[in-house]
């Protein structure tokens, strides 16, 4: 019987496609780590609701014109100034006048605190417009009455401001901030802290 001679047929290797190395995955799952750390909190912010993240923004506005006061000697102030479309405000940290300052100050005033004051000066000036349907229903600053929704034709023109001085003392606020009608909550200042105080209005 004859047989054939066998043929050897040579089978050509294809590479293999290249995968991501171990290292490569750990540096993309750091990377991804690091976005949604960075992102979560911007997130949960925008998710509060309007009134909560106005409450939040002035005592955050409160609290840098009080540390700013403190650390370089000089009164700052929050300003709430209505905006050109008269729909929405504004709150700002700002420089109080020094000629009211004068007159209040005494020897009792500290000097400018040390440390890490130099940090809070450097920082940029707070800023933030209120929410959209968030607005004052009240709104008094050392006992005189900037706004009152419950009076017809009760507000002052210009700008309402509550400062702050080195000592740690502040103007008082009293006031009721309101979203659409349906929500309210009494936001007031210590005289003496500077301290604010927030609580739901009755």
């Amino acid at each position: 019987m004859n047989s054939r001679p066998r043929t050897r047929t040579r089978c050509r290797s294809r590479a293999a496609p290249r995968g991501f190395t171990l290292i490569e995955l750990m540096v993309a799952i750091a990377i991804g780590a690091l976005m949604l750390l960075i992102a979560i909190p911007a997130l949960k912010a925008a998710q509060k609701p309007p009134l909560v993240r106005a409450t939040n923004a002035l005592i955050e506005a409160c609290n840098e014109a009080r540390a700013r006061a403190i650390f370089t000697g000089r009164p700052f102030q929050v300003a709430f100034v209505v905006l050109d479309n008269k729909d929405s405000m504004e709150m700002r940290v700002e420089p109080a006048p020094l000629r009211e300052f004068e007159s209040i100050a005494s020897e009792n005033t500290p000097p400018p605190a040390s440390g890490s004051g130099s940090e809070v000066a450097r920082r940029p000036m707070f800023h933030s417009e209120f929410p959209d349907d968030v607005a004052f229903r009240y709104l008094a600053i050392d006992r005189h009455v900037i706004f009152d929704a419950g009076v017809r034709g009760q507000q002052d023109a210009g700008m309402a401001a509550i400062r702050f001085y080195p000592n740690g003392t502040s103007s008082e606020l009293v006031s009721d901030l309101d979203y659409q009608h349906r929500e309210t909550l009494h936001i007031t200042t210590d005289l003496v802290t500077g301290q604010v105080t927030v609580e739901a209005a009755k």
